[in-house]
């Protein structure tokens, strides 16, 4: 069995290829996980999605974006005749209880009794339900924890980091902090630059990256540490971008804190704000409102700048319906990431402010 403190990393290519199990809400809130491994992910190949609802579409139809030849199937069986070797849960949990919510751990134990692997990136862990464990290793199968608790280090006065930095901020949760993050990384290693990527939530862990520090499984002492080190790791590896993955908004109300201990221990030399023009109220949270995305990006700069950190604009990620005046007041480019070319603008942007080359170093 997987315990939680091993990496998923061992087990990657023996898991591929994969089912994400959406439970009839593909396309739906509260399905960030399954939309972001279908549209984003590189580590493993995701043979079908398993919903009901959707039975019969593509899984691209249903998201929006076009046919991807992802089929959506009904049940586990069908997922097993497709090729899947494993099953990641698509749907995201807010359960705070330390215990499998019921009707995960019932599609769970479907998924075992079909000689599945399960790949899971709740808070609550697989592996310590001690039920899920002893069928796991009756049928031969792997249950794999996302979340992992992460290291113990402190901030570290004394480390250079030798590469430009680039966070992906927002106004919110689910505004495209990681597809952003992914595109222009993925826009820098294709123009040959030694480009890192540093996943900080579970679903990126999942979709690929050069390392991970998951926040939100760090004691808050540590978390401004764990991110320095590891952006100094990727650095010193030769790395001459390293893009990190940022979390929530540094005004929202529950996960401010993640964010702003990002920006601190990533220390930025450029940031892309990324922005929903729908959004009105807190994604999960419908009685927080969203504050105007002046408001979150004066906020980053001012932070930035008390504790020297330059956290240059370098652009917005932006989507929705709405127009986006806002970026009329800034010299920086606004562009739908996933638009063709979109990516390209905002590195020529980031290179361009933070005076780097695609073969040299600062």
């Amino acid at each position: 069995m997987v315990t939680p403190t091993e990496s998923m990393e061992a087990l990657s290519s023996a898991l591929d290829p994969v089912a994400v199990w959406t439970d009839g809400r593909l396309g739906a809130p509260g399905t960030k996980t399954a939309s972001g491994l279908i549209l984003t992910g590189t580590r493993w190949t995701v043979a079908c999605v398993v919903d009901t609802r959707h039975a019969g579409a593509d899984a691209g139809e249903v998201l929006g974006v076009g046919p991807l030849g992802v089929p959506v199937v009904p049940d586990f069986a069908a997922a097993r005749r497709a090729g899947a070797r494993s099953v990641v849960v698509g749907v995201n949990s807010m359960d705070a209880n330390t215990v499998v919510p019921a009707r995960l751990k019932t599609f769970a134990v479907d998924m075992v009794g079909h000689g599945l692997n399960v790949i899971c990136s709740t808070h609550a862990r697989l592996n310590d339900d001690p039920e899920l464990v002893r069928l796991a290793v009756a049928a031969g199968v792997e249950l794999v924890d996302v979340r992992v608790d992460g290291p113990r280090e402190t901030l570290s006065a004394d480390l250079s980091v030798d590469a430009t930095v680039l966070l992906t901020t927002g106004t919110d949760c689910a505004v495209g902090k990681m597809t952003t993050a992914l595109a222009v990384h993925r826009e820098a290693l294709s123009r040959g630059m030694r480009s890192a990527f540093l996943a900080t939530g579970q679903i990126a862990a999942m979709c690929g990256a050069d390392a991970v520090v998951q926040v939100d499984r760090i004691f808050a002492d540590f978390i401004t540490g764990a991110v320095q080190h590891a952006v100094h790791r990727l650095a010193s590896a030769g790395h001459e971008l390293v893009v990190v993955e940022g979390q929530a908004a540094t005004l929202h109300r529950v996960y401010g804190g993640n964010a702003v201990n990002l920006l601190y221990g990533a220390a930025p030399d450029a940031i892309i704000m990324c922005h929903d023009t729908d959004r009105q109220v807190r994604a999960m949270f419908p009685g927080l409102p969203v504050p105007p995305v002046t408001d979150e990006l004066q906020t980053v700069a001012d932070l930035g700048r008390r504790v020297g950190i330059p956290a240059t604009l370098a652009g917005f990620s932006v989507f929705g319906g709405k127009p986006f005046h806002e970026g009329n007041r800034y010299a920086v480019p606004v562009v739908n990431t996933r638009a063709p070319g979109g990516a390209a603008v905002l590195l020529d942007s980031v290179l361009r402010l933070t005076r780097h080359t695609e073969r040299g170093r600062r």
